[in-house]
């Protein structure tokens, strides 16, 4: 139970000096206070200051995280991604019926790798930065399918590779390009 007990210290004080700010102190001072642990039971063992990163390591590991993802502007770690049931056509009248639009945090829109979304995305992608629209794209096979959809789409428009089968069910919804926020449905 000791040993579990440590461990578990290690970790948490690991995880809060991922969301501290690096300015402020060393980080043994912005630390204080999450490694002080009170010791319930001593069973022998050893310190975890070893374990914890020095001020320098955990600079350049944190400036060089900003690095990586400093250039990139979609995830691309699940292509390709496939949603047969998703496909392009004009979304009907009875299609994504049953969303509850409150619900919605931001809006969102649904697009695949076709010429019908590479064409929806460019005549609506003012409207779409304007709304700071998230982009799903559904049918997409490869890293330079998505860097073309990022290219059309321009900066300040997210795109995510995602898989829509559950979406689509959940929302009986059948084809793209689809645009959704509070107000409702742009078909």
């Amino acid at each position: 139970m000791g040993q579990y007990l440590k461990k578990a210290a290690i970790g948490i004080a690991l995880a809060s000096a991922l969301v501290l700010p690096v300015h402020a102190g060393t980080m043994k001072e912005q630390l204080k206070g999450f490694y002080e642990l009170e010791v319930i039971g001593d069973f022998g063992g050893q310190s975890a200051e070893p374990f914890l990163p020095s001020d320098s390591d955990f600079k350049e590991q944190l400036q060089k995280l900003k690095d990586e993802r400093r250039g990139k502007r979609f995830l691309v770690s699940n292509l390709p991604v496939s949603s047969p049931s998703l496909t392009v056509g004009r979304v009907g009248p009875q299609e994504a019926a049953g969303i509850r639009y409150d619900m919605l945090s931001r809006p969102m829109f649904i697009i695949g790798y076709d010429s019908v979304s590479i064409n929806w995305l460019k005549q609506n992608r003012r409207f779409l930065k304007e709304k700071r629209a998230i982009g799903l794209v559904v049918n997409v096979a490869t890293v330079e399918e998505m860097n073309h959809l990022q290219s059309v789409a321009g900066e300040g428009i997210l795109l995510q590779a995602t898989n829509g089968e559950q979406m689509a069910k959940a929302i009986n919804l059948r084809h793209y390009p689809f645009f959704v926020d509070k107000n409702g449905v742009m078909r």
